[in-house]
């Protein structure tokens, strides 16, 4: 053992003593700077390639953003465009002038420029534009007539326009067909300018410190740029003419191979602009979705692209392989200080790209959170996981409150939740989204809404989902818009219907009750066949009454057409029906301020109008203790009368078929169904208004009830006295 053990020492010492052992410490240790050198540049190379992946979905979910705001604004415009053409259909042009200023009003800055119809001699047209006036143009309707296909509801081909001061405007016109049963209007148009709707949503788009958006469509004309000169002119030559010495052959290709095919994606591509910076190649990151609206037609897409210089991204990374060429000179200094000090810097640099990709994300947050649409990330559970600002102002409960739960509480008591919430999920399992799905909603306070949703299946990177994403519109104010140009048209209708049918009646009751008073002349002296032709004509004269009510609200009847005072009118009822009031148990309450102006109308009409309207309160408050309560207003020209109850309310179910005649929820033989619908068609006559707002007890118990009616009618403006006549009473 000695001997081994002696001849080991040796060995060792003549190794460590070699200038080998400098040469072979020397390769090693350059081994693994290299080594070192390699892997944090590998590493950064990883995380530069993830941040622009993240950056660019960021900016592709900008793109959809943008791109379903153009496509609803489109729709709106459609949606509105479509609802004259109903209206078209069975009512006076007078109806139809009125409706296109609600409409041109509606949509005048989501683009649109003018409304209008054309006539069925192919060349007078009426249109209404940003000047506020209802035009009547002959000749040039056949140019019109020809921009569009009719019965399509496309745009025809864009037109671009160039003003005196350079600016271009680019326009597109689209038809409806011919509406049935019309004697003026053929075919309905609109004209929307294209550039300003899709710059009113794109110009907005910040992408990073200086990222921005711009739209083309089939034909690669730009639509919006932030460079002026760009709009109307052919992307693939005008990059060209500003830089020629750059070949654009990336971006070509993207915008001819993906985004005219209307695809969805990202890229990077090399440009020689941006927000005014014009020297040199710039390297950009892209993402693009096309817009999809019916209004485009097969054929026809707009694509929107979000851009972002890569340096701005880069910077960081270019920053840290400063950091790293010092941190190895560093590492040179000693072996033993080299790892300690790769990964104290490996810290700093992780720090700084999650620093970066947290300011990444929270602008987006902040663009999604800031949205007035409600943006919803629901997990595979169906549980909420993301609630923007948008969901709160729409359904009124707090992120907070949301978190972690399910749509439950926002889904109305009468519908099966469960039932619900299944078939959007199999839907969006089925084909990836659900679009345009619309629904009724409760909010927090109980309020009763209806919305759109439109919901988009998650998948991670490796194509496993992850959840969807919900964006949710309060449509509530368009439905009821709707509703009303509806119930204008079926009025209108049941109108022209009830008036025929009561002139059919009104001559053979005429008859009946002739004869029925020549019988009783005859048979005055036989008190059995008296009385029952007294039965005959009682009721014949009911008939006759229910006949005139009829024509009341069809408006044939003329009334006696004055001036009347308001207050005087209401006393006057209630003093007739106080007793009925009393007996009932009922309070009432006055509150009729003096010396209210006169209105136009007649002064018995008025009274059966404030007459039906205490009788329908007094019918809603049948337990008694009520409260019934009188008031009058005058506001901007108009005098209005307010009757209020604490009965029992109208339940949301019945509110749209409440002026309907004949409807009725009292039992059979307490009403005709005639009274409101004679008091809409008495308002209607004197160019007066009736509304009404109701809280019921079927659909708020938690609320108090009761139902408040208002009548108003213009105050008559006194003319000044002549002075002529002055002089004459002298």
């Amino acid at each position: 053992m000695k001997q081994g053990t002696t001849g080991i020492k040796p060995f060792v010492g003549s190794i460590l003593g070699a200038r080998s052992f400098a040469v072979i410490t020397l390769v090693l240790f350059l081994l693994i700077i290299g080594t070192a050198f390699f892997l944090v540049y590998q590493n950064a190379n990883i995380m530069r390639n993830q941040i622009n992946g993240d950056f660019n979905q960021q900016q592709l979910i900008l793109a959809r953003q943008a791109a379903y705001q153009i496509q609803a604004n489109l729709d709106d415009i459609k949606t509105g465009v479509l609802s004259l053409r109903r209206l078209a259909a069975g009512s006076p042009v007078s109806s139809l002038r009125e409706a296109m200023k609600v409409v041109f009003s509606q949509h005048q800055n989501k683009g649109l420029i003018d409304i209008g119809y054309i006539g069925k001699d192919g060349r007078s047209y009426e249109v209404y534009n940003a000047r506020n006036t209802l035009a009547t143009r002959e000749g040039q309707a056949g140019r019109l007539s020809g921009t569009g296909s009719a019965g399509s509801l496309v745009f025809g081909p864009l037109q671009s326009t160039e003003s005196s001061g350079g600016s271009v405007t680019i326009t597109g016109t689209f038809f409806t067909d011919g509406v049935p049963n019309s004697s003026s209007a053929v075919r309905l148009f609109a004209t929307i300018d294209v550039s300003r709707l899709v710059q009113t949503v794109t110009s907005r788009i910040r992408s990073g410190r200086t990222g921005y958006a711009w739209v083309i469509d089939e034909t690669g004309m730009f639509l919006y740029h932030p460079e002026q000169d760009f709009i109307g002119r052919d992307a693939f030559s005008v990059r060209k003419e500003r830089k020629p010495y750059i070949t654009f052959a990336e971006i070509n290709r993207i915008m001819k191979e993906r985004m005219l095919n209307g695809e969805e994606g990202t890229g990077i591509y090399i440009s020689g602009w941006h927000r005014g910076v014009h020297e040199g190649e710039l390297t950009k990151l892209i993402a693009y979705t096309p817009v999809k609206s019916s209004l485009l037609g097969q054929g026809h897409m707009w694509s929107v692209a979000v851009v972002a210089p890569i340096a701005e991204v880069a910077q960081a990374v270019h920053s840290m392989y400063v950091r790293h060429f010092v941190a190895e000179a560093a590492l040179i200094a000693g072996l033993f200080f080299f790892g300690f000090i790769v990964i104290t810097y490996q810290q700093r640099i992780s720090a700084s790209l999650k620093e970066q990709v947290s300011e990444q994300e929270r602008y987006l947050s902040n663009v999604l959170q800031n949205s007035v649409d409600a943006i919803i990330f629901i997990d595979t559970e169906n549980k909420i996981q993301t609630w923007n600002k948008g969901a709160e102002l729409i359904f009124e409960y707090t992120a907070d409150e949301m978190i972690n739960q399910s749509f439950h509480r926002i889904i109305p008591p009468e519908l099966d939740a469960e039932t619900e919430i299944r078939d959007i999920e199999q839907q969006v399992l089925a084909n990836g989204y659900v679009k345009d799905y619309r629904a009724p909603r409760i909010t927090k306070t109980g309020r009763r809404i209806t919305v759109d949703i439109s919901r988009t299946l998650v998948r991670s990177k490796d194509g496993k989902i992850i959840g969807s994403t919900a964006i949710i519109k309060d449509v509530t104010d368009k439905i009821e818009l709707e509703q009303k140009i509806y119930n204008t048209e079926k009025l209108a209708s049941i109108g022209t219907l009830a008036a025929g049918v009561a002139h059919e009646i009104n001559n053979p009751l005429s008859i009946i009750l002739g004869f029925a008073d020549l019988l009783k002349e005859r048979y005055r002296d036989e008190a059995q066949t008296y009385g029952d032709l007294g039965i005959i004509e009682q009721h014949a004269r009911s008939a006759k009454k229910t006949v005139e009510n009829l024509l009341g609200f069809a408006r044939i009847t003329e009334g006696l057409e004055e001036t009347i005072d308001v207050a005087f009118c209401v006393n006057t009822v209630v003093t007739i029906v106080r007793n009925t009031l009393m007996t009932k148990k009922i309070n009432i309450v006055m509150h009729l301020p003096e010396h209210l102006p006169r209105v136009r109308g007649d002064g018995r009409e008025f009274q059966q109008v404030i007459f039906n309207l205490i009788n329908n309160s007094v019918a809603a408050m049948q337990g008694g203790d009520g409260i019934l309560t009188i008031s009058a207003s005058l506001e901007n020209g108009w005098v209005s009368v307010h009757v209020a109850d604490t009965g029992a309310g109208i339940p949301d179910k019945i509110k749209p078929r409440v002026f309907d005649p004949f409807f009725t929820t009292k039992k059979v033989g307490e009403g005709t169904g005639l009274g409101l619908s004679l008091c809409y068609g008495i308002m209607k006559k004197y160019g007066g208004k009736i509304s009404f707002s109701s809280i019921s007890k079927e659909d708020r118990p938690d609320q108090p009830c009761g139902t408040t009616f208002t009548v108003s009618l213009p105050v008559v403006r006194e003319s000044p006295p002549d002075s002529t006549a002055k002089e004459n009473s002298l």
